[in-house]
């Protein structure tokens, strides 16, 4: 899902694919930080809601073509080193907020090449959409139609997983090909003919029924990942449709049919967009239409679990438009996607579009893409014009901006997303010395976000290998109380029991969903201030003490 959470310098950010931190309503743009870096420039931008540049990472390739902010601050981009098909890149870098570059990695030979998106997996590791070159005899003992061939090598796409290994190394520890999951009924001849109606799971080599310009077979150009389902979502912009495959398989189970959360291995779970790439429809039951950023829509925010594409339209009946659809899946418990009477995939249209008043003045007939705000907005990259704009759900404009970089008659963006921030915790108040030293601190590990649900309280250099308690409360004091201060006035509510280790540190991770534990009450816009008490009979005194304390806003 794109996910990622940072903490930047004095700010906190959160990608809103994963942690929104502000809440605000209707009719106004969310607050956040934009992300983007134009097709024709080496620099890489974020700007705030007002236009102004708030930060750069210069470098010295072009995108290819996604660009994100990662949970530590890094930023991670494609680049483009090798390659003239549209949406080539090559390469992945990961790049500090003071530019230093920590990973180098390159997908780009003459057998593969790396192009348009990745996903940064919560485990580290680093999903990669590419190309893989084929000899037109390959294509043609799959089924082939050789009419459909153009020149030697015909490039269908894969996903590969890398964990990286060093800082420009990497292992591919997972993949999936598209060529493992094949149908075909032109040439009986060859083991993979079929009736392709009743094989949806299966993609149909010879759609669509035309040359592949270059070799470029599918032109997947966008890949998200769901860690609930552990599955992924790609969009493949020539068959005008997205598919979802299982990720939980080995790579062995993903060449397969069997195998995995699902049981199919590596076959698609669900397809939509164009019923006719697997024989179940006409033209007219076509709704993609060159589609881009399709993309998994994040827990806390409207339309969560659904999914968000950008319906490019060139082709479209009535005239070339863009728009932005949501599709409400039918997926089940058991993470599987059942065929409805008709034997297609629903929803049978989209549960909900943007289209503009005049459907032609939003037309990107190429790139582009859409993010859900918390707030139940979607901003919106226009990418052919560098327009990125912001509509609440009534499909109102409420904040816009054109990109200027490198400059306005080459300004064209991939994709924007936007990344809201609140403030960091601060530290207040103060602490006394105890027997392990100076004081007892406050920390903080995880973000402030609800959603994320990750905020671990800490507390360093208490007594060593006392009991204490972390405890929070809606005002900030300073009184005298044991052999140090009490921070929190107010009604104060008490979290369990901890002991300190042997240097004095506690820990405590908070659950905003479990009813059982005080955070239960904590949600998205509150403050609450909290502080660490704990027993330190070897000082002497009132044989108790205290840290300084920690204010902490918390994000939806």
């Amino acid at each position: 899902m794109h996910s990622s959470r940072l903490s930047l310098r004095l700010l906190s950010l959160c990608v809103l694919s994963a942690s929104p931190c502000l809440a605000q309503g209707s009719g106004v743009p969310f607050e956040g930080l934009t992300l983007f870096q134009p097709l024709n420039s080496t620099t890489t931008y974020l700007i705030d809601n007002g236009g102004t540049v708030v930060h750069t990472w210069p470098g010295v390739y072009q995108p290819g073509n996604a660009v994100y902010l990662l949970e530590n601050d890094h930023l991670l981009r494609t680049i483009h080193v090798q390659g003239n098909i549209g949406g080539s890149g090559g390469g992945v870098q990961e790049i500090t907020w003071d530019g230093t570059l920590v990973w180098d990695f390159r997908y780009a030979n003459q057998q593969h090449l790396h192009h348009h998106d990745i996903e940064r997996l919560p485990n580290g590791n680093v999903l990669l959409v590419a190309w893989e070159n084929k000899t037109a005899a390959e294509a043609i003992a799959q089924g082939r139609n050789p009419a459909w061939i153009q020149g030697p090598v015909f490039r269908p796409d894969h996903v590969v997983e890398v964990q990286p290994t060093g800082t420009t190394t990497g292992a591919i520890v997972w993949e999936w090909h598209a060529w493992d999951h094949l149908i075909q009924d032109f040439d009986p001849t060859k083991n993979n003919h079929g009736v392709v109606a009743d094989h949806p799971e299966l993609i149909d080599v010879n759609f669509p029924p035309q040359v592949a310009t270059q070799g470029d077979w599918l032109h997947v150009n966008a890949i998200d990942y769901n860690a609930e389902l552990d599955q992924i979502v790609l969009s493949s912009h020539n068959t005008d449709e997205i598919y979802i495959i299982d990720h939980s398989t080995t790579t062995a189970e993903a060449a397969g049919h069997s195998g995995g959360n699902s049981g199919m291995g590596g076959d698609l779970l669900y397809r939509w967009g164009n019923p006719r790439a697997y024989d179940a429809g006409t033209p007219a039951d076509q709704q993609f239409f060159g589609q881009h950023d399709a993309q998994w829509i994040e827990v806390g925010r409207p339309g969560a679990g659904n999914l968000l594409v950008f319906n490019n339209g060139p082709g479209r009946p009535g005239g070339p438009y863009s728009s932005v659809d949501e599709l409400e899946t039918p997926v089940d418990a058991a993470g599987t996607y059942p065929l409805n009477a008709g034997g297609t995939f629903d929803p049978p249209a989209p549960s909900w579009s943007y289209v503009a008043p005049n459907p032609s003045d939003f037309y990107s007939s190429f790139i582009s893409g859409a993010q859900r705000q918390p707030n139940g907005n979607t901003l919106i990259c226009s990418g052919a014009q560098g327009w990125f704009f912001e509509v609440t759900d009534s499909g109102a404009l409420v904040w816009e901006y054109t990109n200027p970089f490198p400059n306005p008659s080459q300004n064209r963006v991939f994709r924007a997303p936007r990344y809201a921030v609140c403030e960091a915790p601060a530290a207040f108040c103060s602490t006394s010395p105890n027997s392990n030293g100076a004081g007892a601190r406050m920390g903080f590990e995880g973000t402030t976000s609800v959603t994320a649900n990750d905020l671990v309280l800490e507390a360093t250099a208490a007594a060593v290998g006392m009991p204490g308690i972390f405890y929070f409360g809606p005002d900030q004091i300073e009184l005298p109380f044991g052999d140090g201060f009490r921070c929190i006035g107010g009604s104060v509510l008490r979290l369990p029991v901890v002991v300190t280790d042997g240097s004095g540190d506690a820990s405590f991770a908070l659950d905003f969903t479990d009813p059982g534990q005080a955070a239960s009450v904590i949600a998205g816009g509150d403050t609450w201030n909290f502080q660490f008490w704990f027993r330190d009979p070897a000082f002497g005194g009132a044989t108790f003490n205290l840290s300084d304390a920690l204010e902490v806003p918390f994000c939806d």
